[in-house]
């Protein structure tokens, strides 16, 4: 196997820029998030959640983020473990094998999938708590900003790759071809 296209986000982009995307991408989504749902119910009147509840929930997001990660992996059939970053303060899902394109763009794209689903689908059926899910939802897309350059590397990678994961970043490798 030939390596295609290795990524380090932390080298091409650096962990400044990649922090200030995240928090521009994250606020201008909740922006839009929190207006696009007040004007479905405008009438609302927001329940008094208290602040240890929101603290806790978004707490979570980081370690439900990155099991969301592991659960297609896991699905699929391969080996792959959360583990605690150096910093104590953020997760990773780690990979010892290789995984198809196909299932690693799904696991890329999960936690998107899932927590955003319910973060839209949450202040239909319950609009009192629509600050609740717009806090959830906007602390995963700042997670997700990540995961979105990810998706775009390995969309645009070769139809037969597959990625291999590295403490530095992943790489994408292709078949050896003659």
């Amino acid at each position: 196997m030939n390596c295609f296209k290795s990524i380090n986000l932390t080298k091409d982009y650096g962990k400044l820029r990649l922090g200030l995307l995240s928090v521009l991408f994250s606020l201008t989504y909740f922006i839009v998030y929190f207006m696009l749902f007040r004007m479905f119910h405008p009438e609302t009147i927001y329940m008094q959640t208290g602040l240890v509840p929101i603290v806790l929930l978004s707490i979570l997001v980081i370690p439900m983020h990155t099991l969301l990660h592991c659960i297609p992996i896991w699905l699929s059939g391969h080996k792959a473990w959360m583990i605690l970053a150096d910093n104590r303060f953020s997760f990773f899902c780690r990979i010892p094998g290789i995984l198809p394109k196909r299932t690693a763009l799904i696991a890329v794209a999960f936690p998107m999938v899932v927590i955003t689903g319910i973060a839209f689908a949450g202040p239909l059926f319950f609009p009192e708590y629509l600050h609740v899910f717009a806090i959830i939802s906007t602390l995963n897309m700042y997670l997700c900003l990540k995961d979105m350059i990810y998706i775009f590397h390995l969309w645009n990678s070769p139809r037969d790759s597959y990625l291999e994961d590295s403490p530095n970043g992943f790489q994408i490798i292709v078949r050896r071809t003659f």
